[in-house]
């Protein structure tokens, strides 16, 4: 039996943070992680996404696109990322880990393979990543015990950061065809001809893209009405466009029912009848938290399959008593950067530094081309009623020419004018499993989640392409939407379609969480030509239409409206700002006579050119 002060089930993004965190800070730290130490961010999503996405744009052939996320990705080899844990004092155990007790840990260690993982079955071609295999099989052996040999840790601190899992859709014969989950994709260096991919979410509409880019005949399944069904519409709508443009067919409101294998691969039937061929299925319609077999229930724990763990602000999971902890996927944030962030919190409040979470302003981002940036609280369904501005154009019309305009989860409902009396906010916090603990989640739940379903939004929506920006790239495929809470004049949500729309949005992340108001943020100057422009103008109509509150009290004192710099606008003032401009032909006046002579002869000699001599230092 080994003593430990903190205990890590999971090695990922989340796990790693906060195991070097708390080791950093004086404690004994065991971290036991049965696949890739370093999580499927780095080897088998986000990374190898982006570099086949900016490969496809860059217009590199497949097998150049392959080799570059190989080379990215470290040829699936976690040596590196295991050696640096070992180095912070962190001591790595490859195994499985289950709760006997509170404060005792069983692990089954494992030996051999890559980093223990269990490589996923991609037919022909598989996985079969080439790379430094040697160093981290030798870290992957627990060399002194066979595999299947148990080990008991004990802990005062356990953090529960095991990620997520693919969740395959009720579709009958789906066992007996060739599929792929989106991490088998990723790893494969296989190019079909013919793929159907299943989920119109970030993860399904960048694989689309990547995809079609690359040759394959794509088709694009999502049951929902639109793709990225839980923001905005025109969201979804403008990347509809894209993904067309790209190559790929989109079939969109109805779901798959049944899948057969064929002699050239598969035939997907949809609810609706249609019937699709193809060469491979791509799963990307789910995934839940990876809760199984931990011995939650020694805890006090009944989690149900695809639960997530409720957890406090301070990320302690809700009734367990506290000094258990959870970050990452298995709170339901399924973002790289928020499991990242709750890790910070939970290693802050383990070495005694109080801290809480606040998911008010967590981005949301698709790197398609356009890429898609959303952040903060979203207008709902149409049947919700809110103020909206006329600060650019309709939804379909900001989807470019190139075709008409047809991940997350939410209605289906198009948005625009007269929507919003209820939001939407992606980053969900788990409901706690009993009543008690639900009573205690509440207590410490953000408060901008506590008021999420209060706001009443403004909207402002402005198309990319009225910038100076966009005008010289000739790209008006984009569309940007701003939301203000009408009662306070703060910003509250946003969501950008365009080039790299991460890169420039960065500003209203910020805002969004430092409770910044829109009168400030309209004062900003943006620099020219950006797609800044885009975000001002919307903050300027933003400011003129939120505060509702405000100009209600300034109506009740008699004070006129506020400008952008809450100064008061004299009537006088405002009338001749309005006054018309009449151009100078159009203005007939006498001669007027100057009171001083004019010699002609001093004019001419004004108009003769200077002339220089070549040796002439000027």
């Amino acid at each position: 039996m080994a003593a430990f002060d903190v205990v890590v089930l999971g090695g990922g993004t989340a796990g790693v943070h906060v195991a070097t965190e708390v080791a950093g800070g004086g404690k004994k730290v065991a971290l036991v992680e049965a696949g890739l130490i370093g999580g499927e961010s780095a080897y088998l999503a986000c990374l190898p996404s982006n570099s086949l996405l900016l490969s496809a744009a860059r217009g590199e052939p497949w097998e150049d696109a392959v080799a570059r996320r190989t080379e990215v990705t470290g040829g699936l080899d976690d040596s590196a990322p295991a050696q640096r844990l070992n180095r912070a004092g962190v001591q790595v155990i490859r195994g499985t880990g289950r709760i006997t007790a509170p404060g005792t840990v069983v692990v089954t260690l494992l030996s051999g393979g890559l980093g223990g993982v269990v490589l996923p079955q991609g037919g022909s071609g598989g996985m079969g990543p080439p790379g430094r295999e040697g160093a981290s099989r030798a870290l992957a052996r627990n060399a002194d015990k066979p595999e299947g040999t148990t080990t008991t840790l004990t802990y005062s601190d356990l953090v529960i950061a095991t990620g997520c899992e693919p969740v395959a859709p009720p579709i009958e014969g789906l066992s007996d065809i060739p599929a792929w989950t989106t991490a088998q994709s990723l790893s494969s260096r296989d190019l079909p001809r013919r793929l159907i991919v299943l989920g119109g979410g970030p993860a399904g509409c960048e694989l689309t893209q990547v995809y079609a880019s690359f040759g394959s005949q794509v088709t694009l399944v999502e049951a929902e009405p639109r793709l990225l069904p839980g923001e905005p519409a025109f969201a979804g709508e403008i990347l509809a466009v894209a993904l067309r443009r790209a190559g790929a067919e989109i079939r969109l409101g109805s779901r798959a029912t049944k899948a057969e294998r064929t002699a050239d691969g598969l035939t997907l039937a949809l609810e609706d009848g249609t019937q699709i061929d193809a060469a491979r299925l791509l799963l990307a319609s789910g995934r839940r938290p990876r809760l199984g077999g931990l011995g939650l229930d020694v805890l006090g724990l009944e989690v149900t399959p695809g639960m997530a763990l409720p957890t406090t602000t301070r990320c302690v999971v809700a009734g367990t008593g506290g000094r258990v902890w959870a970050a990452g996927d298995v709170t339901g944030t399924t973002h790289t950067h928020a499991s990242h962030y709750q890790a910070s919190v939970v290693a802050a409040n383990i070495l005694g530094r109080h801290r809480e979470a606040d998911y008010s302003a967590i981005p949301r981002c698709v790197f398609t081309t356009p890429s898609v940036f959303a952040v903060g609280a979203v207008p709902g369904g149409a049947e919700e009623s809110a103020e909206s501005t006329g600060a650019g154009s309709t939804p379909g019309g900001s989807a470019g020419a190139g075709g008409s305009a047809g991940a997350g989860d939410g209605n289906g409902a198009e948005h625009g004018p007269g929507n919003g009396a209820r939001t939407r906010r992606m980053l969900r916090i788990a409901r706690a499993p009993s009543a008690e603990a639900a009573d205690a989640a509440e207590a410490e739940a953000p408060p901008a989640a506590q008021s999420a379903a209060a706001l009443r939004l403004v909207t402002a929506r402005v198309r990319l392409g009225d910038t100076a920006r966009g005008y010289l790239g000739q790209d008006d495929l984009g569309c940007l939407e701003l939301y203000a809470d009408a009662g306070t004049g703060v910003l509250a949500g946003a969501v950008a379609v365009g080039p790299d729309a991460a890169s420039w949005m960065g500003e209203v992340t910020l805002a969004i969480r430092a409770k910044i108001p829109v009168a400030v943020l309209a004062d900003v100057v943006h620099a020219f030509p950006t797609y800044g422009e885009a975000l001002q103008t919307a903050l300027r109509e933003l400011a003129g239409t939120a505060g509702s509150a405000a100009r209600a009290d300034q109506q009740e004192k008699g004070t006129g409206t506020l400008s952008e710099l809450d100064m008061e606008t004299p009537e006088g003032d405002a009338i001749e700002q309005h006054q018309e401009v009449i151009a100078d032909e159009a203005v007939a006046s006498a001669r007027r006579e100057v009171p001083f002579d004019v010699n002609e002869a001093d004019a001419a000699e004004q108009e003769r050119a200077v002339g220089f001599d070549d040796d002439d230092y000027r």
